[in-house]
């Protein structure tokens, strides 16, 4: 098996089913899981006025919804609950942390890409995730390497104590996502945005994979792209009027940030405008786009201040919008592959993960 590293990016292979692989997780990310637990305790505390307590419960309230829609990843949740000697509501709770603090504060981050077979080089998918959030976070990132008994494998970026954010399963499945601003702060859903993204991981056909979107909504506004290895994509904006899915062509460079592309909402983040903008300028060659393209893409410092790698700003640290870029991911669906970059990428370089 691959061990945690001495970076602050965990590597880790899981095995097994659904309880064997969560309870790895929570036993060899135990000291991460339990960073990132007393992060988010000292968090809503200090930012949303929030209890420990409070926190648990208001994390609880997924439990039920998680287990219906996918018992099996409520089983691996259970397991890393088992593994890290936390409770099963502190776990819960660092998954449901968007949703909790969305609730209260309105953030703007992440980007998303992709680059349909009929642009790339090679003539494969890839799919591009700018992930942005606090610069703490940096202590209890993971890459985790799931060979599953009991679903398809997959490859996910995420924080420790989370079974996964982004990535790409065997069957050449990839999801990656964003926070979208609209007028209001809730779509027409219950599910956890990442328990959707784990859960489309669990098909094996695009097809199948979308269907969970447009069949069990988020709570959270939120943007997700799936795309598939024959160049098959979709992207969703979960707003308030519901999910509304736009396909996307396979001769297409597509960005997403944090405001509606497809939906009449307005745009209240100026810096999701601005790096709207500047993915415009970036996507907007015609050459062949290959995999390192879009890892330089992820990796811009741009002077305008409408970078796609973004750096925290000391004089912001005191505020709930504290943003840097913690990960920069590139992936080639038809290679079951990632890049992941430990921080920004523009600092940062890239290291590769595969299925293979």
């Amino acid at each position: 098996m691959v061990q945690a590293e001495t970076s602050t990016l965990h590597v880790v292979e899981l095995r097994g089913g659904s309880r064997q692989r969560g309870h790895q997780h929570g036993r060899r990310l135990k000291e991460p899981i339990r960073t990132a637990v007393d992060f988010y305790r000292r968090f809503f505390r200090e930012h949303l006025g929030m209890t420990s307590e409070g926190m648990a419960r208001r994390a609880s309230a997924f439990i039920e919804p998680t287990a219906e829609l996918n018992p099996l990843l409520m089983e691996e949740y259970e397991g890393i609950a088992e593994g890290s000697g936390q409770r099963l509501e502190d776990i819960l709770a660092l998954t449901a942390r968007y949703e909790i603090t969305f609730e209260q504060v309105a953030l703007g981050d992440c980007s998303n890409l992709f680059v349909g077979p009929g642009r790339s080089r090679n003539g494969h998918t890839l799919l591009g995730q700018s992930w942005d959030w606090r610069p703490e976070v940096m202590d209890f990132r993971a890459v985790l390497i799931s060979r599953c008994d009991d679903q398809p494998d997959h490859v996910m970026v995420t924080e420790c104590g989370q079974p996964g954010k982004y990535g790409f399963n065997q069957e050449g499945l990839g999801v990656v996502s964003a926070g979208l601003r609209c007028r209001e702060k809730a779509a027409t859903g219950r599910q956890l945005f990442t328990v959707l993204g784990r859960t489309i991981l669990a098909q094996t056909g695009f097809d199948d994979a979308c269907r969970v979107l447009q069949e069990h909504a988020p709570l959270a506004t939120v943007n997700v792209l799936v795309a598939d290895e024959t160049g098959r994509a979709a992207d969703f904006e979960a707003t308030p009027s519901g999910i509304h899915r736009h396909d996307l062509r396979q001769d297409e460079v597509y960005w997403h940030t944090n405001h509606c592309r497809h939906v009449p909402e307005p745009n209240h983040f100026e810096n999701s405008r601005v790096r709207g903008l500047r993915w415009e300028r970036l996507t907007g060659t015609r050459e062949p786009v290959g995999s390192e393209t879009v890892q330089s893409w992820l990796a811009d410092r741009n002077d305008g201040g409408n970078s796609i790698s973004q750096h925290a700003d000391p004089a912001q640290a005191h505020t709930a919008s504290w943003l840097q870029t913690l990960c920069s991911i590139a992936m080639d669906l038809n290679q079951r592959r990632l890049w992941v970059s430990d921080g920004p990428a523009s600092v940062s370089s890239y290291r590769r993960i595969g299925l293979d």
